[in-house]
């Protein structure tokens, strides 16, 4: 991930960005383990208030891959499907910890 393009994305500075990256990742780790917990329940509200925050969190910094996993778990949580969630959770988790890897070497 090339920080300074997202700096200047945002209009801010690098250092800004590093910030709100690391809030970032510090929320979005705790709901991706509530969102789990909700698959897991069976609880498509809760998938959906839980997805629907990352999915609003990546897309304000502009973390498209990451929004648009989100957003089609909110889609389908919204729609009461929780079919095959647990894949889509996985795939999310799966860029989700790339995104992190990527941001904190």
């Amino acid at each position: 991930m090339e920080i300074q393009n997202l700096a200047d994305n945002l209009g801010l500075d690098v250092e800004d960005v590093n910030e709100l990256l690391e809030l970032y990742i510090e929320t979005t780790s705790a709901d991706l383990n509530e969102l789990k917990a909700a698959v897991n329940a069976g609880n498509a509200e809760e998938v959906h208030q839980k997805s629907h925050s990352i999915k609003g969190s990546s897309g304000n910094l502009g973390l498209n891959e990451l929004y648009e996993a989100a957003k089609e778990i909110d889609d389908r949580a919204r729609a009461n499907s929780l079919d095959g969630l647990d894949l889509l959770v996985q795939a999310f988790d799966e860029k989700y910890e790339k995104f992190v890897h990527e941001v904190r070497k």
